[in-house]
């Protein structure tokens, strides 16, 4: 049983889409899909389909110029939507993690139009 916050990096809320691929029975799949939070060693989105646990994803992030790869660690669903927890093959450097911030910041501050 976890007690208190165990992650190993803090989260940054991102709303932004993403691209995400993976390779299922053979077939190359792609989804757009929406990030939820970013941390230095992960992400949390919100996709319209479920994705096999384990599976080996691509993404793209066009908005922050961010791209890799992780594994897909977590698989949730609510409603008709699927909360996709993906640990990142390589973690993003600090400096990274704060332009994803500065980023998040302006656009919750941009009025609409």
């Amino acid at each position: 049983m976890r007690v208190g916050n165990s992650r190993r990096y803090g989260r940054t809320t991102y709303k932004g889409g993403i691209r995400l691929g993976w390779e299922e029975r053979g077939d190359l799949r792609y989804i757009q899909a929406k990030c939820i939070d970013i941390s230095a060693g992960g992400l949390r989105v919100e996709a319209p389909v479920g994705i096999p646990l384990q599976s080996r994803v691509s993404l793209r992030v066009d908005q922050l110029n961010l791209s890799g790869s992780a594994i897909l660690k977590h698989v949730e669903r609510r409603a008709s939507r699927f909360v996709l927890g993906l640990q990142l093959s390589q973690t993003l450097l600090d400096k990274t993690v704060a332009a994803i911030a500065k980023a998040a910041a302006q656009e919750t501050c941009v009025p609409k139009s």
